[in-house]
């Protein structure tokens, strides 16, 4: 029976791993969340065994974590936690780099301070971001593990950072860490800070305000992205977990682009709206690649995992939680 470790839980993609853990059939009986947001990310339990509890800690700082998690000397660490705003990161450079690499630096120090008969024992899935790839010559060439790393933002430096670190740890101190760069990932929940919830909430308050054209506010939608649902990215990282292979990195991608102004054109679609679209200049972020598509060829050859979910499918269920939230007669989309 395992127990597993959650950094960042209170976050978009941990509430999505705790309902995945939750209804999956596996050995994990216990979990451990822990998150700087006081908010408990609070789930209706549906498994037997299976029991979980929050804490409230600050990664930042070593001593509180690494107490924690030495009581509840979990089998696996999944370490989500991160500053993950690209824009917000150029605004605050030094928060976005200074706390990125200390939350990866005391996660990492958990498992390198454990007496040495423990340190095999604890498995660690570090997620990372497919921005450390950044500028190359061939837009259109699916990025590979093996590429050259060319951070274009802090954020993406950040990530670089705690990849290096961690190879580094794996190499001299035998640490057993898999490493992921995840590509752009959507879904029931995610906040409208992110592109795809923003224009569904656009256009879902166009619709409830009996409007038939929308003037959608956007940055560049001609960016063309690898959108994977957030299901089956929590699925990824399980069967990393499982799979994986320590010291290694794989890309967590669908492989296949889609340009926003598509995803745009398919949710006006759904809601049976015109759009047009108005540039916000405000909205476009500093050298942002026009064409970013992963290849998904490592993961699956050590995995077999593949993104299932059609992008079709989870906007409509992002549509429908949203309308959920907000009136008490949904619209039906069809």
């Amino acid at each position: 029976m395992k127990k597993c470790l959650i950094t960042g839980v209170n976050g978009f993609v941990g509430r999505h791993l705790l309902q995945y853990f939750d209804m999956l059939e596996t050995d994990i009986t216990e979990i451990l969340g822990v998150d700087y947001s006081p908010e408990t990310a609070a789930f209706t339990h549906q498994r037997q065994p299976f029991s979980y509890r929050f804490e409230q800690v600050d990664l930042t700082e070593p001593e509180p974590f690494t107490s924690l998690a030495n009581d509840f000397d979990p089998d696996w660490l999944i370490h989500l936690a991160a500053e993950s705003s690209v824009a917000a990161s150029w605004r605050d450079p030094d928060r976005c780099m200074t706390n990125n690499w200390n939350m990866t630096y005391n996660t990492v120090r958990f498992l390198k301070l454990r007496p040495i008969q423990y340190q095999p024992k604890c498995r660690m899935l570090a997620v990372g971001s497919s921005e450390v790839y950044g500028y190359r010559e061939n837009w259109e060439e699916p990025l590979e593990e093996s590429q050259q790393r060319r951070p274009y933002n802090p954020y993406a430096a950040s990530r670089v950072h705690q990849e290096d670190w961690i190879q580094l740890n794996v190499k001299w101190h035998k640490l057993n860490i898999v490493s992921t760069r995840s590509f752009n990932h959507t879904g029931p929940g995610q906040s409208d800070r992110f592109v795809v919830p923003s224009f569904i909430r656009q256009l879902l308050e166009a619709k409830k305000n009996g409007q038939k054209t929308v003037h959608l506010k956007t940055g560049d939608v001609r960016l063309i992205r690898d959108f994977s649902d957030v299901r089956d990215v929590v699925r990824a990282y399980h069967l990393l977990l499982e799979h994986g292979q320590s010291g290694e990195v794989y890309n967590v991608c669908r492989g296949e682009g889609i340009s926003l102004l598509n995803i745009i054109e398919i949710l006006a679609e759904m809601l049976k709206l015109d759009v047009t679209i108005e540039i916000d200049e405000t909205l476009r972020r500093r050298g942002e690649p026009p064409i970013v598509i992963g290849n998904p060829e490592k993961i699956f050859r050590a995995t077999g995992w593949k993104s299932q979910v059609p992008l079709e499918q989870t906007l409509k269920e992002m549509i429908q939680k949203q309308l959920k939230g907000t009136s008490k007669n949904p619209l039906v989309i069809i």
